[in-house]
């Protein structure tokens, strides 16, 4: 059985599958901490049962994974560290896709809109305690989680 080595055509095409077809508005965001003591004390982790049970079906679930995700690395480098964006929109399974219509700005923004993070330009501070849902939102959860909110 003889194997054959790649030609330069395939190597370019594999290489080019990985990169974004549209550049990202910045190829990486430096991630801080926002440190809220009212947050700290009556929020949630990130990777809590809460935020997975309630917080999902209103963020969505990329949205949930990239919170957990930065709530580890803060626990590596609890000063903020560079994201590279390409890298972890595909490591989420959002894709290479660029642009400010991409899976993975529409997350950030999303956090953003929620109040979860604030962009500033290549920075994005990010609160490391979620709230608890407000009545709003209790209230367009699916009917089974909003009578198991309310009993909680």
């Amino acid at each position: 059985m003889t194997t054959t080595e790649p030609n330069s055509t395939e190597l370019t095409a594999k290489t080019e599958s990985t990169q974004p077809t549209q550049h990202f508005p910045e190829l990486s965001l430096h991630i801080s901490a926002v440190e809220d003591p009212v947050l700290a004390q009556l929020g949630f982790d990130p990777r809590s049962d809460y935020v997975e049970r309630y917080w999902l079906s209103i963020l969505g679930p990329s949205a949930v994974l990239f919170l957990r995700r930065i709530a580890a690395a803060f626990e590596q480098e609890p000063e903020g560290f560079d994201l590279d964006l390409v890298a972890w929109a595909q490591e989420l399974g959002l894709g290479a896709k660029g642009g400010k219509h991409s899976p993975m700005w529409r997350t950030l923004d999303r956090l953003c809109r929620f109040g979860l993070a604030t962009r500033n330009g290549p920075h994005l501070a990010m609160h490391r305690h979620i709230p608890p849902l407000t009545q709003r939102q209790i209230d367009r959860l699916p009917a089974h989680l909003q009578l198991e909110h309310r009993a909680a």
